[in-house]
This record gives structure tokens, sequence and C-alpha cells, in this order.
């Protein structure tokens, strides 16, 4: 008889039921099929012998069918037991499967519950850093902006200040040109040109080597007061010796003689040296 790999408590108890039933149905045909015992008689006769030897074998095929009905009764139960354990088995299976891929599904809803959490505060992450971003841009840009518009108010101011400027010493020039127009047609530039010729030539030491007819263009640079600062000589007739002596007598000239009007001042001037004529 094959019994089954694992039964529970339950199988087991069954499975001894069954096997105590067996045997006691055994026992109970075994004693329905002895003979009523008689009574000794004194001669055996062989057919007597031949009786108790045919009944023997029928107890000895009744005892056999007896305990071939108990062993198939025993095995059925048996196999019973081994059903309701594979039965139980399949089903504590199944139940296991299940707890373990309800367990699968749950981790896996909290893994992807942990992933969005964690995409989420990414997210929000990123758009906290990205609002920072866009919020220190927009400072500097209005930083650059207030500091450009400060540098345009301070260009225009000085535009402002520089025209201002350009527009008094113009307006300077323009009474000192008319001071200059009113005094040369009243000739006071050419006295004052006169007076500078008459310097020079007082201070003149005339050299051996002049001769008549000696004319000069002198280049005076002067600062006010009339102090000379640099003296160059144009078109002239003489030789090296009279040009020589005409810048010294320019320079012992100075401090030439300055306009009685302010704005016939030049400090470039032109004169020319004749001290003939």
């Amino acid at each position: 008889m094959k019994l089954p790999v694992r039964l529970g408590p339950m199988g087991i108890s069954l499975l001894m039921h069954l096997v105590l039933v067996a045997a006691l149905g055994l026992n109970m045909r075994y004693a329905s099929s002895q003979p009523e015992p008689t009574l000794p008689i004194e001669a055996v006769n062989l057919d007597a012998v031949v009786l108790e030897a045919a009944t023997e074998r029928r107890r000895q095929e009744d005892r056999r069918r007896v305990e071939a009905a108990a062993k198939a009764e025993a095995e059925r139960a048996a196999q019973a037991v081994e059903r309701e354990a594979a039965r139980r088995e399949q089903e504590e299976r199944a139940a296991a499967e299940k707890r373990a891929t309800e367990k699968r599904a749950a981790e896996r809803r909290a893994a992807e519950q942990k992933a969005a959490e964690r995409k989420a505060a990414d997210k929000k992450a990123a758009d906290k850093k990205a609002a920072e971003q866009r919020a220190a841009e927009q400072r500097a840009a209005d930083k650059r902006a207030a500091e450009k518009l400060a540098a345009e108010k301070l260009a225009a101011e000085r535009q402002a200040a520089e025209a201002r400027r350009a527009q008094a010493e113009l307006a300077a020039r323009l009474e000192a040109d008319q001071r200059r127009a009113a005094a040369i047609s009243a000739g006071e530039r050419t006295r004052y040109q006169a007076a500078i010729q008459a310097r020079i030539e007082s201070n003149w030491v005339r050299p051996a080597s002049a001769r008549p007819g000696l004319r000069c263009q002198i280049r005076v640079r002067q600062i006010p007061g009339g102090e000379v600062v640099d003296v160059s000589l144009g078109a002239c007739n003489g030789d090296e010796a009279v040009r020589q002596s005409i810048v010294s007598a320019v320079l012992r000239a100075s401090p030439l003689p300055v306009p009685s009007d302010p704005g016939l001042f030049e400090r470039n001037l032109e004169v020319t040296f004749a001290p003939e004529e």
C-alpha cells in the first residue's frame, strides 16, 4: 500500500479509523465462517477427512478474500487521505501564491508611489531652482538697467555741462571778436603791431653783413603779458648772421608790448621786419 508523502493530523486520524474498521470487519467474517463445534467421535472415516480439508480450504480462501478486501479498503482509504492531502496542499500552495502575488503587487505599488513622490520632489526642487535663477536674472537685469539709466543721466548731464561751457566759450569768443573788430576798425591793431616792430628794431644789433633792403618775416609765439616763448623766421633775404641777429633782437625785446584792448592779444604773431622802411 502506497502512503501519501505528507499527512496532516486529520489525515492520519482518518487513516487509523479506516484501518480499524477494516480489521473489525475481517474478524467478524472470519468468526462467522468458523464451523459449529462437533462432539468428538470415536472413528473418523475418509469422507470426514476430505470434508475437513475442503472446509479448511474454504476457510483459507475466505480469509484471503477478507484480507484482500481489507487491503483494498485500506488502499482506498489511503488514496482518499492522499487526495485530501493533495487538495489541501494545492489549496495552501494557491493561497501562498496568492499572498506572494498580492505582496509583490503591494511592493510594486509602494515602489511606484515612492518613485512618484521622488519625481514630484525632484520637479519641485527643479521648479524652485528655476524660479530662483529667474529671480536672480531679473535682479541682475534690473541692476543693469538702473546702472545704464544712471550712466545715461550722467552722460546727459556732462553733455549739458559741456554744451553750456561751449556756449559760454562761443559767446566769449563772439564778444572778443566783436571787440577785436571794433579795435581794428579804430586802428588799434595797427598801433599794436607798430609798437611790437619798434620794440624789436630797438633791440636789434645790426651785423656787418646786413645789406640795404633787408626784409624778413618773423613768427612769434607769446603768452599773456607779452613774454616770448618761441621765435622763428620765414622768408628772409639776410644771411645767417642777419637772421640770428633778428632772433636775438626778438628775445631781448621780450616781454613785447600788450594791446590796450585785451581782445587784440594773439598768441601767434607774424611781424614784418624791415628796419629801413
